[in-house]
């Protein structure tokens, strides 16, 4: 997400027209939004990714939010192009997206014993599973095993022929309540430049 500070159509000429002041009131507005830019994505990775809006099981993307400095008065609140979690990092955002199967009919999701505690799916496909069986009930395709003749089914995996995945809009939602800590960062910056 790209914080840009936007000035009026005479700021230009007024900071020509102040000279070396107007240069350093520029640089510490900048300097103050780079610095608000950071705790920005502090408020993001504390308030939206521990179990809010996004459930974590490793905290790589929590880890990979970062706020930095883009420009003179631009500030990025976001992932860094490159980073381990580029696949994922769309979940931030207000984005939808529907994840269909590449190479077969069906996407196989872990349900229930298929997961371990954390969420992590215990086997890789149901291909992985000695002695387990489909089964169809209630409109859905199942697959599991049971123990024994008179064992209860349990289910690890149910299977779909698409997924629609939402984003969180944590990003948005995590710049937009520190609107005022930014500013107070910006003010805080140009007060120190101009002896305020």
């Amino acid at each position: 997400m790209l914080i840009s500070l936007e000035m009026g159509p005479g700021f230009s000429s007024v900071v020509s027209t102040l000279g070396t002041m107007g240069r350093a009131v520029v640089e510490a507005a900048g300097v103050g939004l780079g610095r608000g830019a950071k705790l920005a994505a502090g408020v993001v990775v504390s308030d939206y990714l521990t179990g809010q809006s996004l459930k974590s099981r490793s905290g790589l993307l929590r880890k990979a939010v970062q706020g930095w400095r883009e420009g003179p008065l631009e500030g990025v609140v976001g992932v860094k192009a490159g980073s381990g979690v580029d696949r994922y990092k769309w979940l931030l955002g207000d984005e939808d997206k529907t994840i269909v199967p590449k190479r077969s009919k069906f996407l196989a999701i872990p349900i229930g014993e298929g997961l371990t505690g954390a969420g992590v799916a215990k086997y890789s496909s149901p291909r992985d599973v000695e002695g387990g069986f489909f089964v169809k009930t209630g409109g859905h395709l199942l697959f599991g095993y049971k123990r024994g003749k008179r064992g209860k089914f349990r289910p690890l995996f149910v299977l779909v022929k698409s997924v629609l995945v939402q984003g969180s809009g944590a990003l948005w939602d995590g710049v937009n309540d520190s609107l005022d800590d930014i500013t107070a960062e910006m003010q805080s910056e140009i007060d120190k430049a101009t002896g305020s």
